[in-house]
């Protein structure tokens, strides 16, 4: 037998489970909202990012060009002479070419022994790996 307690319970829970349909709708409608937000701040990322490289990419202090930067810069202040060699990633020898295309440099792009293509910046040899992170930076040598 059903107590006096478990039907004055159950209808009470029963209320607060059914869904009310506008409750729905403005849930469906909140949720839409969240999903256009994302999509406007992804967009303006976007811009943000494109904008910081065309006002900003032609420096050396930025993005991985500065990375490359500051580790000749401890290098040369340790051992007091530019390393000849570095080892970067498949996005930063991009940076660095894009680098050179900006700043109306020469490009010389040489390919070494070890069949790896090799970019003479600052006067030092950037050798490009293949297998590392796009935004590796190694140790020079």
């Amino acid at each position: 037998m059903i107590s006096r307690r478990e039907v004055m319970s159950a209808g009470v829970l029963g209320t607060l489970a059914t869904a009310n349909p506008a409750i729905a709708e403005i849930q469906s409608d909140v949720q839409a909202l969240k999903d256009g937000f994302k999509s406007i701040k992804d967009v303006l990322d976007d811009l943000k990012n494109s904008t910081d490289q065309g006002l900003r990419g032609s420096t050396m202090n930025f993005g991985n060009v500065g990375k490359v930067k500051d580790v000749i810069l401890k290098y040369a202040k340790v051992s007091g002479k530019f390393p000849e060699y570095c080892d970067i990633g498949v996005g930063v020898f991009y940076d660095i070419y894009d680098w050179h295309v900006r700043n109306n440099q020469q490009i010389q792009i040489s390919r070494l022994a070890e069949n790896r293509l090799a970019i003479v910046w600052m006067f030092t040899q950037l050798i490009l790996r293949w297998e590392n992170d796009e935004t590796y930076v190694g140790v020079p040598y």
